[in-house]
């Protein structure tokens, strides 16, 4: 079968966001260059200006492909009630951070970029949000018309700190009973919170 242009850009570009999550999980954003990032990708500078302006339309992509990605493996419609999803997403984050150390690494490594750079605020802002959209579904299936908004939001932004911090530690500490007891006492609290 004939691939489009359309497609074959596609392909290409998702080729270059491959790359560039490589060398930046692998080594951390110093190492992405221009040169190490047509060298892992394999294609010609040109081609690699054709499908983005600079860098930091590249780190943009890869941040965004990254958020968009999260928690698929744990779809809400699956859990019959919010406390069944946090401990789904609990294992999820757990088997992530292990099984694939470069998604902590380009998080990680991104966060302070888009504290000191103002360019980078703008995606921070936007990495931080994307991560509260993926896991509002749920808490909008289990929860919406019987709180309000508010105490929504807080829920899942108070979700969203304890992963950003859980993920550091269970990485560090690396004690898998541990730390799912302790997801399992955040989940418990959270629901706590939202039923009183």
């Amino acid at each position: 079968m004939t691939q489009t242009r359309q497609q074959a850009a596609e392909q290409t570009r998702l080729k270059i966001i491959q790359a560039a999550f490589e060398i930046v999980g692998e080594s951390g954003y110093e190492d992405l260059t221009t040169n190490s990032l047509i060298a892992k990708a394999g294609i010609a500078k040109g081609t690699l200006y054709h499908h983005f302006n600079n860098l930091d339309e590249v780190v943009y992509a890869m941040i965004k492909s990254l958020v968009e990605q999260s928690l698929d493996g744990v779809p809400v419609e699956k859990y019959d009630s919010l406390a069944e999803y946090l401990e789904a997403m609990g294992e999820y984050l757990m088997s992530d951070c292990i099984n694939d150390p470069k998604v902590l690494n380009t998080i990680y490594g991104f966060i302070p970029k888009g504290m000191k750079d103002p360019k980078f605020k703008k995606l921070a802002v936007e990495l931080l949000e994307g991560a509260c959209d993926r896991i509002t579904p749920a808490f909008q299936r289990f929860y919406g018309g019987k709180l309000t908004n508010e105490k929504i939001d807080h829920a899942i932004r108070m979700v969203d700190m304890f992963v950003s911090g859980f993920c550091i530690h269970y990485v560090i500490f690396e004690d898998k009973n541990k730390y799912q007891k302790l997801w399992s006492e955040f989940s418990e609290m959270l629901v706590r919170f939202l039923e009183k």
